[in-house]
């Protein structure tokens, strides 16, 4: 994999990627084992006042209509115009919105979720992603992200599926307690194995993290 990202045609791919291949990601739906952090993520909020939601890269928005159909206020963002518009079409306010430069005031959300989205920032990018996710979170706010990691492996990865191939930082766990802890107070950070031999040390990393 190449190791000097550029993230304009970074973005470019990604859009043209999951455009190509939004109608079948939609309809494979997301994994059954992100029911359980889904539900306590939403019972962590009914718990409180606190209902806003932004959901960063929704994909087709399962998870997005998950936390509206348990009380939440929900807005979700994608880079990728076919999959807004299928969140549309389940009814989620929804936009094409970039991580890097969230159109939402100071504050704008009690809480922020997103899955598989962040390991397609590299890492010279990734402090200003996570400043900006800080800065439309309300002081105390809770974040949980998901994301693929490994060695510290970052640059192009052909899958055979997704046409053009895709950009992974597969960042190691101490890197993103280290570059996430920069920004928020990491209260855990669970992993899942692959489910495949990989030599890259591929694993799914759940993170759950506040703003100071």
């Amino acid at each position: 994999m190449s190791t000097r990202p550029d993230v304009r045609a970074i973005k470019a791919d990604l859009v043209r990627s999951y455009d190509a291949s939004a109608i079948d990601r939609d309809a494979r739906g997301e994994p059954a084992w992100r029911d359980a952090y889904r539900k306590a993520f939403a019972e962590a909020l009914q718990r409180t006042p606190r209902t806003r939601v932004l959901e960063i890269g929704a994909g087709s928005g399962h998870s997005a209509a998950f936390f509206a159909s348990n009380g939440l206020s929900v807005v979700a963002m994608d880079l990728a115009l076919r999959n807004i518009e299928r969140c549309v079409a389940k009814g989620i306010d929804a936009l094409v919105a970039d991580f890097a430069d969230l159109p939402f005031s100071d504050g704008a959300f009690d809480a922020i979720w997103s899955m598989s989205c962040l390991m397609h920032s590299p890492d010279e990018e990734l402090p200003r992603v996570l400043g900006e996710i800080a800065r439309v979170l309300v002081p105390g706010g809770i974040v949980t992200v998901g994301m693929w990691g490994g060695d510290g492996t970052m640059g192009m990865l052909d899958d055979g599926i997704h046409h053009p191939p895709r950009f992974f930082a597969l960042r190691t766990d101490e890197q993103v307690r280290t570059v996430f802890g920069a920004t928020f107070e990491i209260e855990r950070l669970e992993t899942r194995p692959s489910g495949s031999e990989d030599l890259n040390n591929e694993h799914y990393q759940i993170v759950t993290m506040r703003k100071p």
